[in-house]
């Protein structure tokens, strides 16, 4: 991943489409008569100049002695002859064209730095400001037209080009090399067009493609986020495909428009921000908790991408970069597939699609730093047993071009594969949870039984299309009525069976026992043997025909006797312990006097502040009817089930 803008500088994208339009060419040895007589087309000049140090204008005139100056191949970096340090270079190379040649255009491409060319003394043209920057080229190929006026008969010109020297380069600072074999052609001036769209084409035309790719896939997988905002994976992934388009339309930038290091410093940016958001849609996927190795393994080989830069300014060497810069991405580049390998033994499919790509990315790594470091250590002759790149027809295309493209097509599977398992589990819960509302609404009393001698009312109001309240209200065969309420933690499906198993366990126990605190004990030891976790609150509470009241508790509210709490012996909440025993309390419900039930979801009830509706607000309602104390509590704002029971002795 981290060295694609590394091999920009080195131009190997412009080397090449160049290479091909030089195919066809021979190296000469003598730069003081180079043969262009045969010229049709193009003919790359080169790899043979003639190289100055220093700057003087005298050195564009074709009259300029330069019998004096060094011959050098443009295909080796000028550090091999012992140049370095220098703001300004001179290349000139005498040319012999054919006799009344005319319609002549220079191409400059895979220039770094600034320069300026000349055509038998006369300027064509240049880019740049004639200073030395720190870090500026010219990778698309730009055409300049030579007058036929100052072509001479004898077809015989002195070609010039003038070079500001960047002060920083991949090789370090002051190690800089303005030209390179395939930087400068002679064109047939209708032959600079079509060379010139073949150029771009081949530079632009891979990063275009998976730019393309990566943003369609990441406004696809942002689009899914939003929809489903609980899976952070789209999110994660949908910023490093967005940061992944942003690198390579800033590669494109680099290559055809402007190359200067602010831009290139961005690039790296970029980079590490992308490394940071792929480790974590990894981890994500893989469900990994973000330990501390981990964490620091983020943080360090996603910083170490602010760092890759300075070597081009000297500040670090390429030792320290090759080995010490590296590690952390060559370590992280070991943990990601290592990790979905074994998730994808474990069965996850999602990390078996992931882990071809990953790999390829991470082996593209390990084959450029074994490349760099051979480069580092003077052996260039093994690296054509270990090529980087492939040919696709005319373009070539490297391993992490081949690696990005896998990696977004199989990342358009994720988002498929994982949208519809998604839609197939939603479908489900949603079924899961139609089913438990039908169940719900069978066990939840349509109707309140007429009890002589009382008054009863009853509101239900559930959160959600399920909820955990229950009640239930039976008349007893001597007179008064058995009343049961209650809270199972939880929702859904597995709610809905626990208010099932106990409103079944109720009215069983209703035809042996009134008791409430054999009911429920009876209904602790029936939670405890078929429930899989959670707990029950639960109250039941007998109401004699003289309006004595009976009742026990299992961790729910106390109901409210004419506006007061009553104080009760509570035991444990159902399905916690099987020691637990429920102590009966008895009271005296006075005519005319109401006793009034309630579920939590009435105290908890929270308007938009936060603030909570309390127990000093629920007791100065519970005189109220059942109606109006659930409103009261679903206007300030209902945050849970709301259940409430009244039963009044008549007059």
């Amino acid at each position: 991943m981290f060295p694609r803008i590394s091999k920009a500088i080195a131009f190997l994208l412009l080397a090449a489409a160049c290479a091909r339009i030089a195919a066809a060419q021979s190296p000469i040895s003598d730069p003081r008569n180079f043969d262009a007589s045969q010229f049709g087309d193009y003919v790359n000049v080169g790899p043979n100049w003639l190289f100055a140090a220093g700057d003087n204008p005298v050195w564009a005139s074709h009259a300029f002695d330069d019998s004096g100056w060094k011959n050098i191949l443009t295909d080796r970096p000028l550090s091999d002859y012992g140049i370095r340090d220098i703001p300004y270079a001179w290349y000139r190379v005498h040319i012999r064209l054919r006799p009344g040649t005319h319609g002549l255009m220079i191409g400059v491409a895979g220039l770094a730095g600034s320069y300026e060319v000349y055509a038998n003394g006369l300027r064509l043209g240049g880019s740049g400001k004639m200073v030395g920057a720190t870090l500026r080229a010219q990778h698309q190929l730009v055409t300049y037209g030579v007058p036929d006026s100052i072509i001479p008969a004898s077809g015989e010109i002195v070609l010039a080009v003038r070079c500001a020297v960047n002060r920083g380069s991949s090789q370090g600072r002051g190690m800089s090399t303005p030209l390179f074999y395939g930087s400068v052609y002679l064109l047939s001036q209708g032959s600079a067009p079509i060379f010139t769209s073949y150029v771009a084409a081949h530079i632009a035309g891979v990063p275009v493609l998976l730019c393309g790719l990566a943003l369609l896939a990441s406004l696809i997988a942002f689009a899914l986020y939003l929809a489903l905002q609980s899976q952070l994976e789209y999110l994660a992934i949908a910023v490093y495909l967005l940061l992944s388009s942003m690198t390579a339309a800033l590669l494109i930038w680099l290559n055809l428009y402007s190359f200067s290091f602010p831009v290139f410093y961005l690039s790296y940016v970029v980079l590490g921000v992308e490394t940071f958001a792929l480790i974590e849609f990894v981890r994500l996927v893989l469900h990994q908790p973000r330990t501390r190795p981990l964490l620091i393994l983020e943080i360090v080989s996603s910083g170490v991408f602010l760092l890759f830069p300075l070597r081009n300014l000297g500040v670090v060497s390429p030792g320290v970069n090759l080995v010490v810069l590296f590690l952390p991405v060559l370590i992280l580049k070991v943990v990601l597939p290592v990790l979905l390998f074994r998730a994808s033994r474990k069965g996850n499919r999602e990390a078996g699609l992931l882990m071809p790509a990953i790999f390829i990315g991470s082996f593209a790594d390990y084959l450029s730093f074994v490349r760099d470091l051979l480069h580092y250590c003077f052996h260039d002759a093994l690296l054509r047993f270990l090529p980087f790149s492939f040919n696709f027809g005319s373009y070539d295309v490297d391993w992490y071009r081949i690696g990005d493209f896998i990696f977004d097509i199989a990342i358009l599977i994720f988002l498929v594969r994982r949208t519809v398992w998604i839609a197939r589990e939603r479908n489900r819960a949603e079924a899961e949870l139609e089913a438990a509302r039908m169940v719900q609404q069978m066990l939840i009393p349509d109707e309140i039984p007429t009890v002589p001698g009382f008054t009863l009312q009853s509101v239900y109001k559930p959160a959600g299309q399920v909820g955990g309240d229950f009640f239930q209200i039976l008349p007893l065969p001597g007179g008064g009525v058995l009343m049961v309420i209650g809270d199972v933690s939880g929702k859904g499906m597995p709610a809905a069976m626990t208010v099932s198993l106990l409103v079944g366990t109720v009215r069983t126990l209703a035809h042996y026992t009134q008791s409430p605190g054999e009911i429920l004990a009876a209904m602790n030891r029936r939670l405890l043997t078929r429930s899989c976790g959670g707990f029950t609150t639960c109250l039941v509470l007998r109401v004699d025909r003289d309006g004595k009241l009976t009742i026990a508790n299992a961790g729910h509210l106390s109901p409210y006797l004419a506006g007061k709490e009553l104080p009760l012996q509570n035991g444990l909440p159902l399905g916690v312990s099987a020691d637990t025993s429920y102590i009966e309390s008895t009271f005296q419900l006075a005519p005319s006097q109401q006793l009034t039930m309630l579920t939590d979801g009435i105290v908890e009830a929270r308007d938009k502040r936060g603030v909570l509706f309390g127990f000093d607000r629920t007791a100065a309602l519970s005189a109220q009817p059942a109606e109006a104390i659930a409103h009261a509590a679903e206007a300030f704002g209902q945050d849970d089930d709301i259940t409430a029971l009244t039963l009044a002795r008549t007059a």
